[in-house]
């Protein structure tokens, strides 16, 4: 029945997501030498993917499981934010607006042996976007938000949220009443005041609080710091293979994980961030989104590479 109710919810709503996108590679290969030149691996590639990660992801996951998702975002002119065009292309149950600026896309390239990470090459430019692209997003989401049922933020502290940014769409959205969902990298929690539903980390959690976060107990007393202290209403904390713990000032209730055998934990946090801002949307209950949400990052870890959930 929960499934029925989770798949008529998909169909019928419509997120509107802003974030930092960029482009995941993985080479696959294998290493059967030292090079004479240096005490290092020689590696042979052989094959190659290329999906999108970050807000991407979270697109991805959202336009997978039927949802119409509208993507506002920015990226560079070059030759990455070209492959993340074409990525984006691909999906069409969807809006985008993108605005492309005179600086890097980001991109992680990494190389794997038998599944395996051997090492990760970032390409990243994370200075604040310039103020024609700041305006655009505003524009943009202005005109966006009254067609959309939830707004969500993946924040990958890439340059796009500056707090001057997060604080104008906080506060747009708490004025039409649309809930706002914030995955946050940021350590300035200041920056997320007043949003809806905030869903960081055990680390992030642990950063902002300066307190332990590994039990239930500690999960809970962090959960009511962060939202006494920057006034957010709701806060999921996802702990990995402890599950995930979701405290308001009502309750707080935990789900743990099944034991699994993990694979790639790249784009877990993606992939509840999508379950959840549309269960939230739907007022789905709470328990039953985070058994969702679980499941769904069970399956996600369980692969290589950054993928979405079916």
């Amino acid at each position: 029945m929960l499934y029925k109710q989770f798949k008529t919810s998909c169909n019928k709503t419509k997120v509107l997501l802003i974030g930092d996108i960029m482009l995941d590679r993985y080479v696959f290969g294998k290493v059967n030498r030292v090079s004479p030149e240096a005490p290092v691996p020689v590696f042979l590639s052989e094959k190659k993917k290329e999906v999108l990660g970050g807000a991407g992801n979270v697109f991805n996951n959202l336009v997978s499981l039927g949802v119409f998702t509208t993507l506002i975002t920015v990226i560079g002119s070059d030759a990455i934010g070209d492959e993340i065009k074409k990525n984006l292309k691909k999906n069409k149950k969807s809006n985008k607006h993108i605005f492309i600026e005179k600086k890097k896309s980001t991109s992680k390239t990494r190389y794997l042996v038998n599944g395996q990470q051997l090492i990760r090459v970032d390409e990243e430019n994370k200075n604040e976007i310039d103020k024609q692209a700041y305006s655009f997003i505003l524009k943009f989401f202005k005109k966006e938000i009254t067609k959309h049922d939830i707004v969500v933020l993946s924040d990958y502290n890439k340059g796009i949220f500056s707090t001057k940014l997060l604080n104008s769409l906080i506060k747009i959205s708490n004025q039409k009443k649309t809930p706002i969902i914030i995955d946050p990298k940021n350590k300035n929690f200041d920056a997320y005041k007043n949003s809806t539903l905030i869903t960081p980390n055990l680390l992030e959690t642990s950063q902002v609080t300066n307190l332990n976060c590994d039990t239930d107990k500690e999960a809970e007393k962090c959960g009511k710091i962060i939202m006494k202290k920057y006034k957010i209403k709701n806060v999921l904390i996802t702990r990995g293979e402890k599950g995930l713990s979701y405290i308001n000032h009502k309750n707080s209730i935990h789900s743990s994980t099944k034991k699994i055998e993990v694979f790639d934990v790249s784009g877990a946090g993606d992939t509840v961030l999508a379950i959840i801002s549309i269960c939230f949307a739907n007022n789905i209950d709470i328990k039953e989104s985070l058994n969702l949400a679980n499941k769904a990052a069970g399956s996600v870890v369980g692969k290589i590479g950054t993928s979405v959930i079916k």
